[in-house]
């Protein structure tokens, strides 16, 4: 398989213009500015509405196709990554607004607490909130899907751990991106060339987050939870990053819970290129597979059999090559 022009070209700049900042040398304050000025470069599509609001008391971003109905009934909760140092709803509009046009629900994107000033579990605490407001507006849990990638993406899984552990209904689905789900950092992949991470910036992130906690807290590091129970999930990985590995953890401990997954290893890309959708071909067509998934789970077809949820998705044979 060959990169098209396009990966080849954006992965150059990510490494040269965005990874050089995401190093603990660099202030965090001044890595989420850098962060911020690289991801406005990236392409937010058209026919897309952002406004800001709140869930609970978290300060949102809603993104709504403007062919959508105002009141949809179906909701993404988008929980943005950056190894819980920096992100925002902005830096994330290339996948979110996508999202929306997509799928045509209202995408919610929370900017939640960030470490070092709020460890965990603010940004837990936080995703909790906006998951209960939904419910509480009336988005009904069969109409709402967790999504996020990265540190985000870890979030999303710990979320649906505590709605269990609280008694609270789960979402249709899952839809995770590269998800950070081992704060250890004891099993990163042997891969030299990612484009993006570091394992210098991601204990930075670690550390920050857990002030004091351990690593192995599943609350934390979702990787060491029960995982039984939770909803159907579609897990986006690349074969060119440091955080690969966990993907396939990830998918094979979710199987053997029982629970439905896909995972899928992108050849030849690097961490989080799903944000240069709209730029990059192979970005363009990960983030269509995931609203795909997410309008299959929102569908009202299969919220009539949310009691079932999952039967209306064949279980696959599982890719074990791309996940073992």
């Amino acid at each position: 398989m060959t990169q098209s022009i396009a990966s080849t070209a954006a992965r150059f700049v990510v490494r040269s213009c965005l990874k050089p900042a995401l190093r603990p040398m660099i202030p965090v304050a001044m890595q989420r500015i850098w962060a911020s000025l690289a991801t406005r470069t990236l392409a937010v599509p058209f026919g897309v509405r952002f406004a800001k609001m709140r869930l609970a008391d978290v300060p949102t971003e809603r993104a709504q196709s403007r062919n959508a109905a105002d009141a949809s009934v179906s909701a993404i909760l988008f929980l943005h990554g950056g190894a819980f140092l920096i992100g925002s709803p902005v830096s994330h509009r290339s996948i979110t607004g996508r999202l929306a046009k997509l799928t045509g629900a209202s995408v919610f994107a929370p900017d939640y607490r960030l470490a070092p000033e709020h460890p965990f579990p603010a940004a837990l605490d936080d995703a909790f909130a906006c998951y209960r407001a939904l419910l509480s507006s009336g988005y009904a849990p069969e109409r709402i899907l967790v999504a996020g990638d990265s540190a985000g993406g870890g979030l999303a899984l710990s979320l649906c751990l505590r709605l269990r552990e609280e008694g609270l209904p789960q979402p249709a689905g899952l839809a995770l991106i590269s998800p950070w789900t081992d704060l250890t950092l004891n099993k990163l992949a042997p891969v030299a060339s990612d484009a993006l991470l570091s394992a210098a910036w991601l204990t930075q992130g670690a550390a920050a987050y857990l002030d004091g906690q351990s690593a192995t807290d599943p609350r934390i590091s979702p990787i060491f939870a029960n995982l039984a129970g939770l909803p159907p999930t579609k897990i986006q990985s690349a074969s060119e990053e440091i955080l690969r590995d966990d993907s396939r953890r990830l998918a094979v401990a979710l199987d053997a819970a029982g629970v439905w997954v896909s995972h899928r290893e992108h050849s030849l890309m690097w961490h989080d290129f799903q944000l240069y959708a709209g730029l990059v071909p192979e970005a363009t067509q990960a983030v269509s597979e995931i609203a795909a998934f997410a309008s299959a789970r929102l569908s009202p077809i299969v919220a009539a059999a949310s009691e079932t949820r999952g039967a209306s998705i064949p279980r696959p044979a599982y890719p074990v090559g791309a996940a073992a």
